[in-house]
């Protein structure tokens, strides 16, 4: 990249268009030395937050991470640590287990084990990754994970819903019930 091209002033802020020549792994680096994010809104920041520990906890946490070392390695706060570790579990992206008396690890929840393949349905901005996969005592189980696409971030998780595939009559009838009480 040219020098005339590069913003190098002194608050240490890059243009969104130098983002996309120099893209690194957005897993390489959770410190606090980020473009300067003044002028997002609480919504953006806490997006931001958000992806923060996530980033840690897939970064870091395959052996097991705690709050306090997410702590260490985002510069949050253990309030706003706990307040997305939370969220993230309720969206399945992570899990945790109790070591002792008063600790957790954390992991990340990785793909399904022993799955069949996966399908994907595309809609604008918006993907549906619906894998079946073996679960517990060999049942079977729909990960259905609903994901957004836009170029600054690739793709995020925005929530995801599993069942077992002995519900699915069950699931899409209360569906196409909806539908029809949609049309009405």
């Amino acid at each position: 990249m040219s020098e005339n091209n590069r913003r190098d002033d002194e608050d240490g802020e890059i243009s969104a268009l130098e983002l996309g020549s120099e893209l690194q792994d957005p897993l390489e680096d959770l410190s606090d030395d980020d473009p300067d994010i003044k002028g997002f809104g609480d919504n953006e920041s806490d997006t931001l937050s958000q992806d923060k520990v996530r980033r840690a906890v897939r970064k870091f946490g395959e052996d097991g991470i705690t709050v306090s070392e997410i702590m260490e390695v985002t510069g949050l706060a253990r309030n706003t640590v706990d307040k997305h570790l939370t969220r993230l579990r309720q969206l399945r992206e992570v899990y945790r287990q109790k070591r002792d008396k008063q600790t957790y690890f954390y992991y990340p929840n990785g793909k399904p084990l022993h799955s069949f393949g996966k399908k994907r349905i595309e809609d604008g901005d918006t993907i549906l990754d619906i894998q079946l996969a073996k679960g517990k005592n060999d049942d079977l189980y729909f990960h259905l994970t609903e994901k957004r696409f836009s170029l600054m971030e690739g793709e995020t998780t925005e929530g995801a819903v599993i069942f077992p595939m002995s519900s699915l009559d069950e699931v899409f009838q209360k569906m196409q019930e909806f539908a029809e009480e949609a049309e009405e």
